[in-house]
């Protein structure tokens, strides 16, 4: 899980919305926008069209939360953004090492 000092608040997630620039990917697109605290702020949204059941929804947002950590909380990389991950409605399940290609694609075009 997500350390909660990297969780983005409604605030942040509001602006980062209107405000923000979009990256599309193959699972998930990203928004996102500079912030003034110099410090990496995240957040994961599943829609009910993309998962019906709020376990699978659930398991979509452990499986990108887990892929932030590996990819994007890594000392070197650390970003002063806050990111929005949405997550797309594919016929496919999304599977961790695919899901973590896509969040590095989306990560490499953002840096």
């Amino acid at each position: 899980m997500l350390a909660r000092k990297y969780r983005a608040t409604k605030i942040l997630i509001g602006e980062t919305i209107q405000k923000g620039k979009t990256i599309q990917g193959d699972f998930v697109y990203a928004k996102y926008l500079k912030n003034q605290v110099n410090k990496p702020f995240f957040a994961i949204v599943v829609a009910k069209k993309v998962e019906k059941t709020s376990v699978g929804r659930h398991h979509i947002k452990r499986l990108v939360s887990q892929c932030i950590e590996d990819i994007l909380l890594k000392p070197a990389v650390q970003p002063t953004k806050t990111i929005v991950f949405f997550a797309k409605k594919t016929e496919k399940k999304p599977v961790y090492s695919i899901l973590k290609k896509d969040i590095a694609k989306i990560a490499d075009q953002i840096y």
